[in-house]
Formats: structure tokens, C-alpha cells, sequence
């Protein structure tokens, strides 16, 4: 990328919406982009509070302000945003003029390098892009290494509007996706691991606006998955708002270890933790639950097994980890910045003391030995069901008891 040039007035950012929202209806558009402009105002709000955002056309924003950089890493971790382009206004009143300026304010971009020029326009002139891109090429030719228009070291890119235009001088990656809040909620299980935060970040990148649920099963260590769940919301879930929610399980666990064979535990505390996301899902009205499963990653997560899980699923079940391999997945979780948190987590969900987990455990074997379990193990978790917004968690603070609506969840 090139060195970004010094600030001035007739520098500004771009943001232009995903390839996703342009290829959608009109009505759609006009839902979507206000939802993505207060998503970007909210995230830009916080790392650049002076810059101004507007609308330009249907489907980018113009962002100015004094820090550029700033603003361009905020607007990158937007949903909905596709790409953010750095632009220094120039004059297009004639295609001399064009090409000068872009040769004297691109020549330090392309020097020792070889380059392409591509030119889009819009409105009337005399000239056509191919004209613009051969003008501006022989105006940067002497301080190049040369033309190459398939694999250049450079790309000069320019966009004309009527006799305005724009050089692109620097570029950032967007998430893509649609902006949050236009899918609906979900409910995620969040263990405070790699797998589930990605899980989470993933059906956020979809639109869904997330609520995060924590299983504790060991002591102290829901601080920890709480403290992955605000990372993950502080950096990327702009003007959608996280709660944070931890319900006790160490019971549950104690209860599979003294009553079921260990074999089945890891499938069982699944369905338990499945009904009870279930409930908690149906108290707050969100339609969707979601975790962190990847085919075949662990002995409770094989095929046969995700079947006997879903059969305690009684709201939609999503795993868009699925068909993801660990590598990926870790790849992703280094991408959105929660690998290093979550690799501080310590196992705690492995019941099965050393022996082999069953791969396809049978339905009447998983029924028997939920059986075996007292009554109203769910009843007694969900009364300890605690909840914090992730903008106000801190360790040591307490979370805000949750009343069960007993009528809604029998």
C-alpha cells in the first residue's frame, strides 16, 4: 500500500458497502444502508469522534475528519462494510489537468515499480476512461519500472465524477457480511474457547445482532469466558448492544459424574446445556441458538452424535463451524482478534475420566441415562442464571440475577 500522504481538506475516506448489499433489491438497499450508517457512526463514535460521516450515492459513505487512519481501523470492523479506500480529491475539469494531478501526487506511489492505471467515470466528457488511463500512465511512466497490466506492483486507481475525481491512496479490508441488527438475534453458547467466539463473530458477520450464554463448570472460570465474550463485542458488534449471561452447571456436572456412564457424559451434558440454551433463548425472544460444533473435531461432535444433540434442540440449532477444519478455525480466531484470549481457557468440560467417549451413542442408551439423573437439574441452573451488558463487565463484578418466567419455560 502507499505511504499515506499528509492531511489536508480535500482528503477523505470512502467506505463503500459489501458486495453483498449491492447485488440486493432496491427496497432492501434502502432498509439496509440506514442500519449500516448508524453501525458506522457507532463505531467511529468511539475510535474518531470528530469525523463527519455522509451518504454518497446509494451504497458508500464519505468519512472526513482529522484522524484518517483511526477512522479507517473502526470502519474496517463494520459488518456490512466491504472495503474503506483513503481518496485525495483532484480536478478533472480536463483530461491535462487529470493527468497531471494524478502524476504529480502518485508518482511517489508507483516509483521502482511497475503499475497498472484504472480509471472508472461517470458523466459527460470529451474523453473516454481508456483516454484517462493512458495519460495518467504516460505522466507516471519515467518514475516507474514499467507498465504491467496483469500482476502489477501497484494499482493506481481513479475514480472521475463529472469534473471532480478521486485517487485512491491507500486501502482497507472490510468484514463484508450485512449489518448487525438486520437478521435476526441469536443466542450463543459460549465456552470461552477458539471455537464458539468465531461461532459468535461469524452469525454477527450474517447480521444477527448476538446475546452470549456461559456454562460455568469449574470455578472462576466464567470471568474468563466473559472476558473473550466483551472482547469479541467491544471490537465488533458496532451499534448492536451485547448482554453477557452465566448460568451454573457445576451441579450438572457433579450429577453426570456420580449417575451416568462415562461414555455418554459428553453427549448428555451437551443435551442438557442444549435444553437449557433453549429456555434462556425462549425467555429473551431470540429465535436462533447457536455454538461452536466442527464436524468430527471431538468424539461428542461426530455426526451420530450432533443427531442425538438435536434431538433437545426445540428452537433452530446452528453451527457455522460445521464443515470447518481447526486450522481454520484458528485461522479466523487470529483474524478477529479473540486466539490469544481464548487460548488462556483451561479444559473443563471433558467428563469422560480417561475412558473412550461413545462416537454414536445409541438413543435408548442417552434416554437411560438421563433417567438416571434427579429431577429439575435444568430448573435449579436456571436459578442461578446471571446476566451483565458486556459494555459493563469487568472481573469481579457482580452480574445482575435473572428471574425465570416459569410460565413460558415448563
Amino acid at each position: 500500500m502507499a505511504t499515506p500522504m499528509e492531511n489536508n481538506t480535500r482528503e477523505s475516506l470512502r467506505a463503500l458497502a459489501s458486495s453483498e448489499i449491492f447485488i440486493k433489491s432496491k427496497r432492501t438497499r434502502q432498509h439496509f444502508m440506514p442500519i449500516l450508517r448508524a453501525n458506522l457512526e457507532a463505531a467511529l463514535a468511539v475510535a474518531a469522534p470528530d469525523v463527519i460521516v455522509r451518504q454518497r450515492g446509494t451504497q458508500e459513505f464519505d468519512i472526513s475528519g482529522s484522524d484518517l487512519v483511526a477512522a479507517a481501523g473502526a470502519a474496517s470492523t463494520v459488518f456490512g462494510i466491504g472495503r474503506i479506500d483513503r481518496v485525495r480529491q483532484i480536478d478533472a475539469a480536463s483530461l491535462d489537468q487529470l493527468a497531471a494531478d494524478v502524476g504529480r501526487l502518485a508518482t511517489p506511489m508507483v516509483e521502482n515499480q511497475t503499475f497498472a492505471v484504472r480509471v472508472r467515470r461517470a458523466g459527460n466528457h470529451d474523453w473516454k476512461s481508456h483516454d484517462a488511463a493512458v495519460a495518467i500512465g504516460d505522466a507516471l511512466y519515467d518514475a516507474s519500472a514499467g507498465v504491467d497490466l496483469g500482476n502489477p506492483d501497484v494499482t493506481v486507481r481513479v475514480r472521475v465524477e463529472g469534473s471532480r475525481a478521486v485517487l485512491v491512496t491507500d486501502s482497507w479490508p472490510g468484514p463484508g457480511g450485512l449489518p448487525i441488527s438486520t437478521q435476526s438475534p441469536c443466542l450463543v453458547m459460549l465456552s470461552g474457547g477458539i471455537d464458539s467466539p468465531v461461532a459468535a463473530w461469524m452469525m454477527m458477520r450474517r447480521g444477527c445482532p448476538v446475546h452470549m450464554l456461559h456454562f460455568q463448570l469449574e470455578c472462576n472460570q466464567a470471568d474468563h469466558a466473559l472476558a473473550v465474550g466483551q472482547q469479541l463485542a467491544t471490537r465488533w458488534s458496532h451499534g448492536a448492544a451485547v448482554t453477557l449471561h452465566v448460568i451454573d452447571f457445576e451441579p450438572i456436572k457433579k450429577e453426570l459424574n456420580a449417575s451416568a456412564q462415562a461414555k455418554y457424559r459428553q453427549v448428555l451434558l451437551k443435551q442438557l446445556m442444549t435444553e437449557a440454551a433453549y429456555r434462556v433463548s425462549r425467555e429473551l425472544g431470540l429465535p436462533l441458538i447457536v455454538n461452536g460444533d466442527s464436524l468430527g473435531q471431538v468424539s461428542s461432535q461426530t455426526a451420530a452424535n450432533l443427531v442425538e444433540i438435536d434431538k433437545y434442540a426445540r428452537a433452530p440449532l446452528l453451527r457455522p463451524l460445521l464443515a470447518f477444519t481447526k486450522q481454520e478455525i484458528v485461522d479466523r480466531a487470529r483474524q478477529i482478534g479473540t486466539y490469544e484470549l481464548s487460548t488462556r481457557a483451561r479444559e473443563v468440560c471433558d467428563l469422560s475420566g480417561g475412558e473412550r467417549v461413545e462416537t454414536a451413542a445409541a438413543t435408548h442408551r442417552l434416554r437411560k441415562g438421563m433417567s438416571m439423573l434427579r429431577e429439575g437439574l435444568i430448573d435449579d441452573a436456571l436459578a442461578t442464571w446471571e446476566s451483565v451488558p458486556a459494555s459493563e463487565w469487568f472481573p469481579g463484578v457482580p452480574l445482575t440475577p435473572h428471574v425465570v418466567n416459569s410460565r413460558q419455560n415448563p
